[in-house]
């Protein structure tokens, strides 16, 4: 009887719903966004921090080569975009092309930090984002443009 009854109490405590069940994932402040592009021939990576973009474009390179200052206006325009995202649909969102299938545009991936837990997008074609942070990511490769 007595084990019955610590069962019962450890499937009631053991049951409660996890602090990320219950908040709100577009609130939440991302920290930090990467973004990685990548092809046989093309390499891109780029950190959005701080009012800084950090780009490497080169393959196995342990720091980011440059550090772009981004603008007063360029920076609020970046974090409207971010505070757009839903964090909790991220997984969810799907590129308009599929061409890096075929060797058509480099792989990319855009990464969202929040709170210390990476919100990762599935793969989409470089240049071709999901219509979801399309704005986000065309302003960010802009500003990192040579």
């Amino acid at each position: 009887m007595r084990v019955l009854a610590v069962m019962i109490f450890l499937l009631f405590v053991g049951c409660k719903p996890t602090k990320t069940e219950n908040y709100n994932h577009q609130n939440k402040s991302i920290s930090v966004i990467n973004y990685e592009a990548n092809a046989r021939n093309f390499v891109l990576n780029i950190k959005v921090e701080n009012q800084m973009l950090f780009v490497s474009r080169a393959r196995d390179v342990k720091d980011y080569q440059e550090k772009i200052t981004v603008s007063d206006a360029d920076w609020k325009e970046i974090v409207a975009l971010i505070k757009a995202v839903d964090l909790a649909k991220v997984k969810e969102f799907k590129g308009p092309t599929e061409k890096r299938f075929y060797d058509g545009a480099p792989h990319a991936n855009i990464t969202f930090i929040s709170e210390g837990i990476a919100y990762t997008t599935k793969g989409f074609d470089h240049e071709f984002p999901p219509v979801e942070v399309e704005k986000l990511v065309t302003k960010i490769l802009k500003l990192t443009e040579k």
